[in-house]
C-alpha cells in the first residue's frame, strides 16, 4: 500500500498508483477536491542542521517541533480507564448506592459491561454508600430486648384521676 500522494498535478486521484491501493484514498480524495483551486505549495525542511546552517524555516520547524512534543505530553492517556470510572460512578448512583455486585447487575442488564475494580473504587469514594454504612452501623436505643445504654430511656407516666 501507498502512503501518500502518486497522482500528477491537475489530475484527480484514482484510489490506487501502479495498481497498489493508495493509503487513505478516500481522505486524500477528499484533500483534492477542498485545494483543487487553491495554489499549495509543500516543501520538506530538513530539521537536522548545525545551527549556523539553520534558516528562517528550520527554527519554526524546531518551533513547531517543540510545541508538539509539549501537547503531546499534555495528553491524557489514561482515558480509558476514566471513561470506566464515570461509567461506574454512573451506574452505582442510577442504581441507588446498591452495592458492587448488585451495580454491576444493574449496569448488565441495561447493556453496560463494567469492571468489578471500577465499580469497588467508585464505592469507596462515594460519600452517599460512606453515610449509608454509617447509619447502617448505627444502633437504636431500644435493641435485642434492652436499653443500649443506661439512662437514655426516659418513661413517661400519664397519672390520671381514677373514678
Amino acid at each position: 500500500m501507498l502512503c501518500g500522494v502518486g497522482w500528477k498535478v491537475g489530475k484527480r486521484p484514482t484510489g490506487s498508483v501502479g495498481g497498489k491501493p493508495i493509503w487513505a484514498a478516500d481522505e486524500w480524495k477528499d484533500i483534492a477536491t477542498r485545494v483543487e483551486k487553491l495554489a499549495v505549495k509543500v516543501r520538506h525542511v530538513d530539521a537536522h542542521v548545525p545551527k549556523n546552517w539553520a534558516n528562517e524555516e528550520h527554527r519554526n520547524n524546531k518551533q513547531v517541533d517543540q510545541a508538539a512534543k509539549t501537547e503531546v505530553s499534555k495528553i491524557d492517556l489514561d482515558w480509558q480507564h476514566k471513561g470506566e470510572l464515570f461509567l461506574a460512578r454512573w451506574a452505582h448512583d442510577a442504581s441507588g448506592h446498591q452495592s458492587r455486585d448488585a451495580t454491576y447487575k444493574w449496569a448488565r442488564d441495561r447493556g453496560v459491561d463494567l469492571i468489578m475494580d471500577s465499580i469497588s473504587q467508585v464505592i469507596h469514594d462515594c460519600e452517599t454508600s460512606a453515610a449509608i454504612k454509617q447509619a447502617k452501623r448505627v444502633k437504636p436505643l431500644w435493641y435485642g430486648g434492652q436499653w443500649s445504654k443506661y439512662e437514655e430511656a426516659w418513661q413517661i407516666d400519664y397519672i390520671t384521676v381514677l373514678v
